[in-house]
């Protein structure tokens, strides 16, 4: 090749190299649109297009995307973010790399069974409320709930303490706690192995213990909800008044309801949980919390939530349910 056309090539190159998009993002209805991978959540793919700006697409609607960019993925609310991660759809076939190195030794993995990022999160709040008055009174709830992801697995704990006296005399005295390991399977599916304890000296159902497992499933119908379901075989030990210690196979099952509003980061928030024992028709336990948690600054958090727990036996003078509002400030990470 002459030296002049070298000299008059090297730059068109290099000016073709500039201008070539970098990715090209292919929908179902045959639209082609060239521009850059921003991020993708867990129902959509945000991406900026060449002289369009950024937009958003349903990441059911997509059915192929090359990019040689590097985005942040977040598969669901349960999980972080992840940085740096390759995204590549051939044909409606997802594929996701979020390992270092450069991209020509990248070995794709299928988006369904993108690990978890090694982390924490969870909430720790408390309530304290003082009268001094004709009949002075105290009370004290603590309300911890939090989680470690693993890659391929995660640890659940959850705490909960009501302590009140009045007149110089115990009131209440309740207390819930339990510990849960999920093994993570794909698309949203785990195993789970709990063991749990609780106490309330002043209603039907004192103590019980149980110990048992099954299956759940997490979903994400919209980019701002998340649900989980979960349920198993189980073993109870349990004290109801007047009928003392008993041992009984039974039954759990729980669900979590989880949405980040619109309204100022507010999350609204719903959990439940049975357990009943299989042989006794009134020998079972149901509790629900229903909050509201709004920012106050940085990581603290103020909620109102609804406690709500229902035995199934009513004894002597104890009722067989529990309800209270709680007004609390904490933490959140």
């Amino acid at each position: 090749m002459p030296k002049t056309i070298r000299r008059l090539a090297a730059p068109l190159l290099l000016s073709a190299a500039a201008l070539a998009p970098a990715g090209e993002l292919r929908l179902d209805n045959g639209a082609v649109i060239p521009g850059t991978l921003v991020s993708i959540d867990a129902t959509t793919v945000s991406w900026k297009a060449d002289k369009i700006g950024k937009i958003s697409v349903a990441k059911s609607d997509v059915k192929d995307l090359q990019t040689t960019d590097r985005a942040t993925v977040r598969e669901s609310l349960h999980q972080p973010p992840q940085d740096d991660c390759l995204v590549q759809v051939r044909d409606s076939k997802w594929s996701i790399d979020c390992g270092p190195g450069p991209v020509q030794s990248v070995a794709f993995a299928q988006l369904r069974s993108l690990p978890a990022v090694p982390s924490s999160n969870g909430k720790l709040t408390m309530g304290l409320d003082i009268d001094r008055g004709t009949s002075p009174s105290e009370e004290v709830a603590v309300d911890l709930d939090a989680r470690w992801l693993r890659k391929g697995y995660r640890h659940n704990v959850y705490i909960n303490t009501d302590y009140q006296q009045t007149d110089g005399s115990k009131t209440t005295d309740k207390a819930d706690a339990y510990y849960q390991y999920d093994v993570v399977r794909d698309a949203g599916w785990y195993w789970f192995g709990r063991t749990r304890y609780y106490r309330n000296e002043f209603e039907a159902l004192k103590q019980a213990y149980a110990g048992g497992g099954g299956l759940g499933r997490e979903f994400t119908p919209t980019e701002n909800l998340n649900l989980s379901l979960q349920g198993g075989p189980a073993i109870m030990y349990y004290q109801f008044t007047e009928q003392g210690w008993q041992t009984k196979p039974g039954a759990i099952v729980s669900w979590t309801v989880v949405w980040q509003t619109p309204w100022r980061e507010v999350e609204l928030s719903h959990t439940g949980d049975l357990g009943w024992v299989y042989s006794v028709t009134d020998a079972y336990l149901f509790q629900s919390r229903t909050g509201l948690t709004f920012p106050l600054y940085q990581g603290l958090v103020g909620e109102l939530r609804l406690d709500y727990d229902l035995s199934g036996v009513r004894g002597g003078g104890n009722s067989d349910y529990d309800m209270e509002w709680v007004m609390a400030l904490g933490y959140k990470w």
